[in-house]
């Protein structure tokens, strides 16, 4: 799938995705409860969380007190973000985003990399890396596979089976270091350092 219908799904999509806001937030205060300390982020660091879709693993990171901005490619998603108060932006990390270098702490992307082909991931990589000065964290699908997700996402026609075949060695040609945690049965975190 391109960006361009990303965006179109998406931006269709946004009020039936805000419908599971409360369950995401519990799902990633719970995991950010027992995994936080791996990302190596001081109180009050400032975080970029792209692809936030409606905002709530921004939410969640706020709350722990960091200083977050949430960027999607949807504007309906982070309208629903904004009513919650939070500092959602629409932007599209592909075409570079107007940070300066090195500006965030941690950059997180929820369910993001999956979704793109092999190029695109590298340049999301490689953006991810002059953004950060700290932690890069991919919350994503491990190679356990889940037939559940695998409809889903051959119904989206997103880059779904490549990511979970060949994800962690595109991150490891990149970063310098990735830690895998698993977080869940299905999923993982991969902690990258630039």
């Amino acid at each position: 799938m391109n960006i361009k219908s990303h965006k179109i799904l998406f931006n269709i999509i946004a009020p039936g995705y805000n419908w599971f806001f409360k369950s995401q937030t519990r799902n990633y205060a719970e995991i950010l409860s027992r995994y936080i300390d791996k990302l190596e982020i001081q109180d009050g660091g400032r975080i970029l969380d792209v692809g936030c879709g409606t905002g709530a693993l921004t939410k969640v990171l706020a709350e722990r007190g960091f200083e977050v901005t949430g960027i999607d490619i949807s504007g309906m998603m982070t309208n629903y973000g904004k009513k919650r108060g939070l500092e959602c932006r629409h932007g599209d990390i592909l075409e570079g985003l107007d940070f300066k270098n090195k500006s965030f702490d941690l950059v997180t992307f929820a369910y993001v990399a999956h979704g793109l082909d092999r190029d695109k991931r590298k340049q999301l990589f490689i953006e991810a890396e002059r953004l950060s000065r700290g932690k890069i964290l991919f919350h994503e699908y491990s190679s356990k596979r889940n037939v559940l997700t695998d409809i889903i996402e051959f119904i989206e026609g997103g880059e779904y089976f490549n990511f979970i075949r060949t994800g962690l060695e595109e991150m490891q040609e990149i970063f310098s270091s990735v830690e895998v945690v698993e977080i869940k049965k299905h999923n993982n975190w991969y902690i990258c350092t630039p």
